[in-house]
């Protein structure tokens, strides 16, 4: 969504803002803060001059790299599925880009992946590759095997 304001906005507090009156669906993944919206000779908003989002400025959150193991493969999955890079372990999966059939499919991955069984909740509840990985690690979502008889078989 693109933004008036005289005032710099933080894009986590107007998701905020927004999610106490409107549905998940309704708002958008990026917000774009112009000085002033671009005008046809009509009066009606241009929207071919409207800039493009920089999809990691947006997120408000400075990129940190992955640390372990699960972490790559977590980055790796959501880079494939929302088709941005670099994506660090503090993005917030909604905030760039994210929505419900996108995260059904790297939920899909993660538990193939990492043969976890992650479930629609535990990907809300935490929506960042530094959360899921704390909860995967923790072994909260496990199925029979060990995730780290995994990463030693990988090794």
């Amino acid at each position: 969504g693109y933004i008036v304001s005289e005032k710099a906005l933080n894009s986590a507090k107007l998701r905020e803002f927004l999610e106490k009156d409107l549905p998940d669906y309704m708002i958008p993944a990026y917000f774009v803060q112009l000085d002033k919206l671009p005008l046809t000779s009509n009066d009606k908003v241009d929207r071919k001059a409207l800039p493009e989002p920089e999809k990691s400025a947006l997120s408000g959150v400075e990129y940190e790299a992955p640390r372990n193991f699960v972490e790559e493969n977590i980055v790796l999955i959501w880079e494939e599925v929302l088709g941005t890079k670099p994506i660090g372990i503090s993005d917030n999966f909604f905030e760039i880009g994210g929505n419900s059939l996108k995260l059904m499919s790297a939920l899909t991955s993660i538990n193939k992946n990492l043969n976890t069984n992650l479930s629609i909740q535990n990907f809300f509840e935490n929506p960042n590759i530094k959360q899921l990985a704390i909860l995967i690690l923790s072994n909260n979502t496990q199925p029979q095997s060990n995730l780290y008889d995994y990463v030693e078989e990988e090794v």
